[in-house]
């Protein structure tokens, strides 16, 4: 198990009036929990999970129209977070030969095994079906991945 308290900050003249503000970069809280348990001489379970503060951004707290385009308006730079990220990894690995000069195995994986969409980025735009509203649509990368690996070591 481990466990990281960490703080990012950054002081730049000409942004955010001078005034101390989180780098993107900062992460307060970043826990991983690990467990295997080899269960045989053949099999091997493994567990992963992982989770960490999201990182700070910087989202639009107001916006207005000009000549009908609409201008976002950003107020402290990266003020805002983003989601906290996720994920439990599982995997699996069956020996199937093994000799004091070589070894077989296969190891089957998940790897975001609840299939979590964490957030990579999160874009404003205006409602397609109310100009006057925005909306923050969230993309995600790599949600549920399986994997089968065969290994021969010598």
């Amino acid at each position: 198990m481990g466990y990281t308290l960490s703080r990012t900050e950054l002081k730049i003249d000409g942004i955010n009036n001078g005034n101390w503000y989180p780098a993107r970069q900062d992460i307060t809280h970043d826990i991983s929990i690990v467990g295997i348990y080899q269960a045989s001489k053949k099999w091997t379970f493994s567990a992963t999970w992982v989770y960490s503060t999201g990182n700070a951004v910087t989202f639009p707290s107001g916006k207005y129209d000009v000549n009908g385009q609409i201008v976002f308006y950003y107020t402290q730079r990266n003020a805002y977070r983003m989601p906290p990220y996720h994920r439990l990894d599982l995997g699996a690995t069956l020996v199937t030969r093994k000799t004091k000069k070589t070894e077989r195995s296969w190891t089957f994986s998940i790897y975001n095994a609840y299939d979590r969409a964490n957030p990579y980025f999160i874009q404003f735009q205006q409602d397609p079906n109310d100009a006057s509203r925005t909306q923050a649509v969230q993309y995600s990368l790599f949600k549920i991945i399986p994997s089968v690996t065969y290994n021969f070591k010598f």
